[in-house]
């Protein structure tokens, strides 16, 4: 028993000598890091390739005979996978929807709009602002703000006539103003 686990453990560390003796030979040759070089743009990705070429030789099933050809290759098809999933990553970009630039060029419009409105609201006179916000943005009715005010329902209709007239030219100017007409 203690013999054949002898003989085991032997066997195993006479592949795995083997293997590390290829890969000591791989690993000192200077062809291997330059041939990658020619094969691949950024140093980084050398190394990546590097790496993932000591890998497969290790794990490696069968016995290696010409282990710079066999390196060279593995290095070889690794660029190509790289490759190929770089591609694959460039399609899938290519293939998902575009942001919506007018979408996003709608929401800046209408945040900007509504700063314009503020300041256009803002420098209104008192009762006219007043009523403006009741009725346009509390949702009041005229007759409650009327009463609430201490105004009559016509005086009402006249602050919002002419709060809206007042909006709509000074933002008309603004518009015109920015489209340089």
């Amino acid at each position: 028993m203690i013999l054949s686990s002898f003989l085991f453990d032997l066997n195993e560390f006479t592949e795995v000598m083997m293997k590390d003796a290829i890969l000591s030979a791989t690993v000192s040759s200077r062809s291997l890091r330059s041939y990658i070089r020619k094969l691949v743009s950024r140093e980084s990705d050398v190394e990546d390739v590097l790496h993932d070429t000591y890998l497969k030789m290790a794990d490696a099933q069968q016995t290696i005979e010409e282990p710079t050809h066999y390196a060279h290759r593995v290095a070889k098809n690794i660029v190509h996978d790289m490759h190929r999933q770089q591609f694959r990553q460039h399609e899938l970009l290519d293939e998902e929807p575009a942001c919506d630039k007018s979408e996003l060029d709608n929401v800046i419009e209408h945040s900007q709009r509504i700063e314009l409105y503020q300041r256009i609201v803002a420098r209104m006179p008192k009762v006219r602002r007043e009523v403006f916000i009741r009725y346009r943005v509390q949702g009041q009715t005229k007759a409650d703000i009327a009463k609430n005010l201490g105004l009559s329902t016509d005086s009402v209709d006249k602050h919002i006539t002419r709060a809206l007239t007042t909006l709509k030219g000074e933002m008309a100017l603004l518009i015109n103003e920015k489209e340089g007409k």
